[in-house]
């Protein structure tokens, strides 16, 4: 049984509101006490060792079960997809979590995104700690909000609407549902001359080495994959090329833009949740793209399909 006080914090706060910044702070504060952070995100977890080196020790979950090296003070970051992907495809990120929180003396789960039901449940790890707390700096919002927002009426109106982006005229990021439909859009997007790089589960670090050969392409084309964690370039527009049905994906979706201050728009399928929007006002800034956009069939609506 231990001999100690274990307590659980529940840290909320905004996409792009300084984190990692946080992090390297808390840890600064230990004094010669070693801070552990797990991670879902295993390029994050990456980029984070680069970053930190042995400040700060950053692991996934699955790595922790391997080498499981004791902590007294332990960070959980994106918290929330304990709970999309630890009760689905990952159930050792629970494992994990549960062994851990055996030993640990203060555990700080950190989110920009909990909805009520995941609360209930963390209230309901008092079996595993002596003090539950919620330190709320913000919840399931926007920090930095899109300057427009506009709602496709047609997926096929939003396949002619990226068509009609010009070359050399920023980044555009674009959401797709399934791996073949990011690997599709690429390729007829780079056959119309366009600068593209492409992103699908597992590849993040892929990515980034992207990048670098490519610093300033026209699309970066992909799965939920990018949603979260994953430094971007400064994004002009985003697409969702399908419907988000849970918000807390939504909004870190929507946070990829503006992260460094910049004016970005959003091009989506459904109304937005929590921002002020204009039905009426949508309606007459969807005409006139439509006037804009080339009513002939092109490449995009001959080769891509959605998956049923």
């Amino acid at each position: 049984m231990n001999q100690f006080l274990q307590e659980l914090i529940l840290l909320t706060s905004p996409p792009a509101s300084g984190k990692t910044y946080w992090i390297n702070s808390f840890s600064e504060s230990l004094g010669d006490q070693k801070l552990l952070v797990i991670s879902p995100l295993r390029a994050l977890a990456e980029e984070c060792k680069i970053k930190w080196g042995e400040k700060i020790t950053v692991m996934t979950p699955e790595e922790w079960l391997i080498k499981k090296t004791p902590f007294d003070v332990i960070v959980f970051d994106e918290f929330h997809l304990f709970f999309y992907w630890g009760d689905s495809f990952r159930p050792q990120m629970w494992e994990a979590f549960f062994e851990i929180s055996q030993n640990a003396k203060l555990i700080i789960l950190l989110t920009a995104t909990v909805s009520s039901a995941m609360k209930r449940e963390v209230q309901l790890f008092t079996c595993h700690f002596d003090s539950i707390t919620w330190v709320d700096h913000g919840n399931q919002i926007l920090r930095y909000k899109p300057s427009g927002y506009i709602k496709a009426p047609s997926l096929v109106w939003l396949l002619k609407q990226i068509e009609s982006e010009k070359k050399n005229d920023g980044l555009k990021l674009i959401f797709c549902k399934y791996r073949e439909e990011v690997f599709t859009l690429e390729k007829e997007l780079n056959h119309m001359g366009h600068r593209c790089i492409s992103c699908v589960g597992g590849e993040s670090k892929e990515m980034a080495n992207k990048l670098l050969k490519i610093p300033d392409p026209d699309f970066i084309i992909c799965t939920t994959v990018l949603s979260h964690g994953v430094n971007l370039p400064k994004i002009k527009r985003i697409y969702f090329l399908y419907k988000i049905h849970q918000l807390d994906f939504w909004i870190q979706m929507v946070a990829r833009g503006g992260r460094s201050g910049e004016r970005f728009e959003v091009f989506s399928l459904e109304s937005p949740v929590g921002l002020k929007w204009s039905p009426l006002g949508n309606y007459f800034v969807v005409l006139l793209l439509s006037l804009k956009q080339n009513l002939r069939l092109d490449p995009l609506l001959r080769h891509f399909f959605i998956s049923k």
